[in-house]
């Protein structure tokens, strides 16, 4: 096997589009574990948002700041932010040529104001910058769709906006799950269950009255014990962790306060990964979060994937570490290639 190529020798210069840094939380956030990584590692790091973007003459640029950030640490398997862990510079205007690497971290919804920073990112040169994930992937792979290109991996899956159609399904499942196509961390996600007489009143909500496509998939028995969050890098599953739901709430989403129980890669995860890396590639997609159920895929996660810093809790890994000697080798590769041409 031919060696990967040696780190770039000079430090990179990255761009992070997230959300507003004062909003994140570093003891949860992946995009601040992969900062911590860049920063470790000698980078230079910037932040800006998808509004502070923008095109002058078909030169893509961003209204961005310099970011520092205090590294957690790890307290009896919990991670814990230091009091002032952000320190942010004066606003610069600066080109994307000056950015050997932009990661798009923005959360979802994909909504106007991201599907528009996206057409920005196309504009960056693509010998001179790597963009992660690159922007037509992200427009391209929607969250709820994505794993219907292979729906042998995943649950009996119904996509429809008609009313009747879902009580069909549920009448002859028994029980289903109805995930909004466009939202995240569980929010709209609703059990509709056989018999439940406020069913056809939910349908007629979620649907927008039959104008709005919705997901409907078949209950998994297995998600009683909690779904699997499993982080995949260029096609390779990183690790995993297992989100078990709280009290009475059916949602394996940390957001809605499920619990995270350490977990390792099984047989099933690298069967799934294989199957879906040519597709993550094909789209350009770098950087991924799957969530499988019982052994089945459920949904692929592109725009901004959590998980990272619960599964280095509970599993004494470092993704971030591995994300950015991911990044130095492909931006060297690149180098390489462009010096060669």
């Amino acid at each position: 096997m031919d060696s990967l190529p040696s780190p770039p020798s000079s430090p990179l210069d990255v761009l992070v589009v997230a959300d507003p840094v004062p909003g994140l939380n570093p003891a949860h956030d992946t995009t601040i574990a992969i900062v911590e990584a860049a920063q470790h590692a000698g980078h230079r790091v910037w932040v800006t948002t998808a509004s502070d973007l923008s095109v002058d003459g078909g030169r893509p640029a961003a209204r961005c700041q310099s970011l520092r950030v205090l590294p957690c640490r790890l307290d009896q398997g919990r991670w814990i932010a230091p009091k002032d862990w952000f320190h942010l510079g004066d606003p610069e205007d600066l080109s994307l040529d000056a950015f050997q690497v932009v990661l798009m971290r923005t959360d979802p919804p994909v909504d106007q104001v991201y599907l528009r920073a996206t057409y920005v990112l196309d504009l960056a040169d693509p010998a001179r910058t790597l963009v992660v994930n690159e922007p037509a992937g992200l427009r391209n792979v929607n969250e709820k769709f994505f794993s219907l290109q292979l729906p042998h991996l995943g649950p009996e899956t119904l996509v429809t906006a008609s009313v009747p159609i879902v009580l069909e399904r549920v009448e002859a499942w028994g029980q289903a799950v109805l995930k909004p196509t466009d939202a995240m961390a569980g929010r709209g996600v609703l059990v509709l269950a056989q018999g439940d007489p406020n069913l056809v009143s939910i349908l007629e909500q979620a649907t927008n009255r039959g104008r709005d496509l919705v997901v409907v998939q078949r209950w998994i028995e297995g998600v009683v014990d909690g779904d699997r969050r499993i982080i995949v890098l260029d096609g390779r599953p990183l690790g995993a962790v297992r989100r078990v739901a709280c009290g009475t709430d059916f949602r394996c989403n940390m957001a809605t306060g499920a619990v995270t129980v350490a977990d390792g890669l099984t047989e099933d995860d690298r069967r799934i990964c294989a199957e879906l890396a040519p597709l993550l590639r094909r789209n350009g997609i770098s950087f991924a979060g799957i969530d499988v159920i019982g052994g089945l895929l459920t949904e692929v996660n592109v725009t901004s994937p959590t998980g990272v810093r619960e599964i280095d809790a509970l599993s004494g890994t470092r993704l971030g570490a591995d994300v950015v000697d991911w990044i130095e080798s492909t931006v060297a590769l690149r180098q390489m290639a462009g010096v060669e041409q």
